[in-house]
């Protein structure tokens, strides 16, 4: 499983970036891009940046919707009202420009913003791969409404459920367990 895959799990990561999983009652989970250093951070880890590259808070508001609109669009996702989810990513998406460039062996988008909003047109940029590539619905949200961690299917035929069987696959089938024996 090649470079695909490390998309697949950037992407799960950027999702994670907002950390659905509840530790109390209402928890609103935890956001890990509070401030635009935090998304600097973020995009430099994934390469998406340079190190000179500058990172706005403009950048950040708009991570955060692009964030929001992608999760929408996650095949197994009913955590997140679905309503608009294509037209809002959309939208975002028509921020940004794009160049196209041939090599002898591919073509690809390029992104021609600089800076922070480079990095968020190549995440732009891995979804509409990742989606043309007939990969995207490899990218999960645990079936646990009290998880809800984005994860990367690696099983086989794409059936899986739960970040982990250890946790939450276990948890739901001991339950269901019960209910039978009930």
């Amino acid at each position: 499983m090649g470079t695909e895959y490390d998309n697949l799990e950037v992407m799960a990561d950027f999702f994670n970036t907002h950390d659905k999983r509840m530790r109390f009652e209402n928890d609103p989970g935890i956001e890990h891009f509070n401030t635009s250093k935090d998304l600097y951070d973020w995009l430099l880890k994934h390469q998406l940046i340079s190190e000179k590259a500058e990172v706005t808070d403009q950048d950040l508001e708009l991570a955060i919707r692009l964030r929001t609109a992608a999760r929408k669009i996650i095949v197994n996702n009913v955590f997140d009202e679905q309503d608009h989810g294509l037209s809002s990513l959309n939208e975002i998406i028509n921020r940004f420009s794009f160049s196209i460039c041939f090599t002898e062996d591919q073509e690809s988008l390029q992104p021609l913003q600089t800076d922070g909003m480079s990095g968020l047109a190549r995440l732009a940029v891995l979804i509409f791969e990742l989606r043309k590539n007939k990969l995207w619905h490899r990218i999960k949200v645990c079936s646990a409404a009290d998880c809800q961690w984005v994860f990367v299917d690696h099983s086989r035929p794409g059936t899986g459920r739960w970040c982990t069987m250890k946790a939450c696959g276990n948890r739901a089938k001991n339950k269901t367990y019960r209910q039978k024996k009930a």
